[in-house]
């Protein structure tokens, strides 16, 4: 019996993968402002539209697509079932881990935050509330005994590194100067914060090797190491989340973003292709909007959307990243060794794919600069045909 999950990395032949899916339009029906509201609908049903294109995509080329709407997973219909009798969004949430630091429940649109495929399993590296319907939905597709629920059920917690505690202290306001304390002060400040899991993308398989980003934690690759000892693992320090900053195409092939120079040797005897076309010099909007969201999000046309952005960084803080900060042309889905899913449409992308005789399956993402995401981060591979190999890195 084939197995149901079975990846090992990020580019042998695509037999089965799941979307991520955002809000429908009427999800937003309670915002009576029309300039706040109407520019989530188009922004949630113009993402759907995009990846009901992937979808028709992926099954042009017989990959079977699992799928799962926000209410199947948990999620309200309405806005205001996240708002008290006198319309505070936030207040009537069921608990506290539900909405974490946003107001509002994130998206289940970026599937691969919280699950990683390492062979045969699928690891929930977190417990959010996102990912909670997407553990019950991989349990009814692919069966219980192919998911681990290590982390996800509190087993196990990782100490914060200071960089990550630093970001913590930020995002929570915390009235602290982490640099003037003694060290005795932060060693206690740091096991009052633990981590309960990690960021799946911060995970590259690639056959027996497996590049670990450790931004978080240094503790998650001794964690991978006793779990999934079948494969050899490298130490990265990167910042998290590697697809928005390297794509390994196939075996010998990797392209990469300006920075991960000085990582090359991960990828011994190895093609590193640089790209850096972020192209921001055709948004020139974008910059006038930095001054309001510190570079966080885009969306095109709503730059003086005051309301709009006000909204979005009080009511949504946690449903945008930095943009600034991730080439999504990196952020790719490879189908097998001859075609890739690419998010826009880059002549010099397109480039250095045909160089390496790849043909690019354009696939539009328009409101990637809201999401901070690409294909990769919006999919999880669950089974690509082929075992686990030596590439000989």
């Amino acid at each position: 019996m084939k197995n149901q999950v079975n990846s090992w990395d990020e580019f042998q032949p695509l037999e089965a993968v799941v979307v991520g899916s955002t809000y429908d339009g009427s999800f937003f029906n309670g915002v009576k402002n029309k300039k706040i509201c109407d520019v989530l609908k188009k922004i949630c049903d113009e993402t759907t539209e995009d990846i009901e294109y992937f979808k028709e995509q992926m099954k042009s080329h017989n990959i079977e697509v699992f799928q799962a709407s926000p209410t199947e997973l948990g999620y309200h219909s309405s806005i205001l079932d996240y708002a008290d009798v006198n319309g505070r969004i936030g207040h009537a949430s069921e608990s506290s881990h539900i909405v974490r630091d946003a107001l509002i429940p994130i998206h289940p649109l970026q599937v691969r935050d919280d699950s990683v495929v390492m062979g045969n399993k699928i690891l929930i590296t977190d417990k959010t509330f996102e990912v909670d319907g997407y553990v019950k939905k991989f349990q009814e597709w692919f069966g219980p005994e192919q998911i681990d629920l290590t982390l996800y059920n509190g087993e196990k917690q990782f100490q914060r590194t200071e960089d990550n505690f630093k970001e913590y202290i930020v995002i929570k306001g915390l009235d602290i100067n982490y640099d003037l304390l003694s060290q005795d002060e932060k060693n206690k400040l740091l096991l009052n914060a633990p981590l309960s899991g990690f960021c799946s993308p911060n995970i590259t398989r690639i056959g027996k090797k497996c590049l670990v980003d450790l931004h978080q934690t240094e503790e998650a690759i001794t964690y991978l190491m006793e779990r999934y000892p079948q494969f050899n693992y490298s130490k990265l320090m990167l910042g998290g989340h590697n697809d928005g900053i390297f794509s390994v195409l196939k075996p010998g092939v990797v392209i990469a973003g300006p920075w991960f120079k000085g990582r090359e040797h991960n990828f011994k005897g190895w093609e590193v292709i640089y790209f850096n076309d972020t192209r921001w010099e055709d948004v020139g909007k974008f910059h006038d909007l930095k001054e309001q969201n510190r570079g966080k999000w885009w969306v095109p046309g709503e730059e003086e959307n005051y309301e709009f952005t006000k909204f979005v960084e009080s009511v949504l803080p946690n449903w945008t990243g930095f943009v600034e900060e991730t080439i999504f042309d990196l952020n790719c889905l490879v189908v097998d060794d001859r075609h890739v899913v690419v998010n826009s449409n880059s002549k010099e992308l397109f480039s250095v794919l045909k160089k390496h005789n790849l043909e690019p399956i354009y696939c539009p993402l328009r409101h990637r600069f809201f999401w901070d995401g690409g294909w990769h981060c919006l999919t999880l591979d669950i089974r690509r045909s082929g075992n686990q190999n030596d590439y000989g890195i």
